[in-house]
């Protein structure tokens, strides 16, 4: 070690007067020089390195014309502020304070609507071109209610071929979840003893098979200790080629749910059914009448006891329109986010065959016809209309056949707002859900379609899809 005089040797470039460094006060000088020096060198760090941004406080549609799902006009150049998962505000520019340091997105000459609901949907069952109850898992759900929000159908009803997978993802997603439609669900749904269609391909041990009242009570109690969220029952028997379900049964089945604040609706084809579940209480009618004219007296139950009916036209084209393979499996918007091979296998000549080979094939162009009268007659006389497909089971493809839907509804002699709001606040009522979903409006969840045309002009808008968001997260 140096000496006290070799330190002070060793100063004297310090300055021409020499200190001695082994005083305690040269010491107390040196460390606080020592610790200033620290701290200038610790702030230039500091300084070099930008601090994080804030997360935004909001998110912001600037611009765009909104149409609300509530019946009113459309809004133009309106603003939309999204914060969390909710809608915040929205209405003209002027009307809507927007929050500091938002996120902004310039959606000027574009649409936004609120986010589609399927009252009539079903998931997890198809893989491909085959359903069957072992292709039934979470997976499968989550990547079917994922296609579906690609498409912009944000909330889905799956109605009757549910397990207990369904209950785990029941609702909205979670937050470390990606975005997808919210799911509702009924469960298993029920039919009679060796019914329709339980002895359809690929539905064995699905739909709930019932030959007593008391199978009925018993079932009824399970559906409620799992609180779903709609009862389903089939009641067809498919042009007199399969049993149909008993009409004590199916009266039993709605008065037990009934019973348990559980509503009932109903897969229904012939006009009679239609009558006879209406009278016994019917909730909604799953399809439309498609064997005749819905007539007075059925218009006039339906209207006395506030029955709602969903018309799933494109569940009456699947039945015949792969007979030659249509058009828009060269759709870009179908093409995009289907199975390559289901493609390749519905436009061979041999799946084609097989449609034809059927022996009601003759039937089905009709059957949709008959549905889209009756929808214009239901309509025209007041009856709540609530949006569905029945997407889902092989080749109803979930999302694209939604886009369908609302196209052959205008078709039918709706105008392109009256079918949209079919598919928004009329489906959260049908749903019971309108508190938070159908519109757009404060409080609400962020659910929406930002459009690159106006589907008020033509309906094949909604297929122009820019952005779809739901509860406030953008949907990849």
């Amino acid at each position: 070690m140096a000496s006290p005089s070799e330190f002070s040797s060793r100063s004297s470039s310090l300055g021409r007067k020499k200190v001695r460094l082994h005083s305690p006060r040269w010491i107390t000088l040196s460390a606080v020089m020592i610790s200033l020096a620290a701290l200038v060198s610790c702030s230039e760090k500091i300084v070099q390195v930008p601090a994080p941004s804030p997360e935004p406080a909001a998110l912001v549609i600037d611009g765009a014309q909104i149409w609300d799902g509530s019946g009113a006009p459309p809004v133009q150049d309106a603003v939309v502020v999204i914060k969390g998962d909710r809608i915040d505000a929205v209405g003209p520019r002027g009307a809507v304070t927007v929050p500091a340091n938002a996120r902004t997105i310039d959606a000027k000459g574009k649409t936004v609507i609120p986010g589609l609901i399927n009252m009539h949907g079903h998931v997890g069952m198809t893989k491909a071109l085959k359903q069957a109850k072992e292709n039934y898992s979470k997976e499968n759900i989550l990547a079917q209610l994922k296609q579906y929000a690609r498409y912009g159908v944000t909330t889905v009803m799956s109605l009757g071929t549910d397990f207990e997978p369904i209950f785990e993802v029941r609702g909205a997603a979670k937050p470390d979840e990606s975005p997808r439609a919210t799911v509702f669900t009924a469960g298993r749904g029920f039919t009679g003893k060796q019914g329709y269609p339980a002895v359809l391909p690929g539905n064995a041990g699905i739909p709930i098979e019932v030959d007593t009242v008391d199978e009925v009570k018993a079932h009824i109690q399970e559906l409620a200790r799992q609180k779903v969220d709609m009862v389903k029952i089939w009641v067809d028997d498919h042009w007199g080629h399969y049993t149909k379900i008993r009409p004590e049964l199916y009266r039993a089945i709605i008065e037990e749910a009934h019973k348990q604040n559980l509503r009932v609706m109903a897969h229904l084809f012939y006009l009679a059914d239609a009558k006879g579940l209406v009278e016994a209480g019917l909730d909604g009618m799953a399809h439309s009448v498609r064997d005749r004219e819905v007539d007075p007296a059925l218009i006039k139950s339906v209207k006395e006891r506030k029955t709602f009916a969903v018309p799933t036209l494109t569940r009456e084209e699947s039945t015949f329109v792969y007979a030659d393979p249509p058009a828009f499996l060269d759709d870009l918007f179908f093409s995009r986010w289907a199975d390559p091979e289901v493609i390749k296998t519905l436009k061979d000549p041999a799946w084609g065959k097989k449609v034809k080979a059927d022996p009601d094939f003759s039937k089905y162009a009709g059957q949709l016809k008959m549905g889209q009268k009756n929808l214009k007659k239901l309509f025209d006389a007041g009856v709540k209309i609530a949006f569905g497909t029945d997407t889902g089971p092989p080749a109803r493809f979930q999302g694209y056949f939604e886009h369908r839907e609302l196209e052959l509804m205008v078709q039918a002699g709706l105008t392109p707002a009256q079918a949209l709001q079919t598919a928004t606040l009329n489906a959260a009522e049908c749903l019971q859900v309108e508190k938070d979903f159908g519109t757009l409006e404060k409080g609400k969840r962020a659910d929406l379609i930002v459009l690159d045309a106006d589907p008020l002009e033509n309906i094949l808008n909604t297929r122009k899809i820019s952005q779809v968001w739901i509860g406030g997260h953008e949907v990849n």
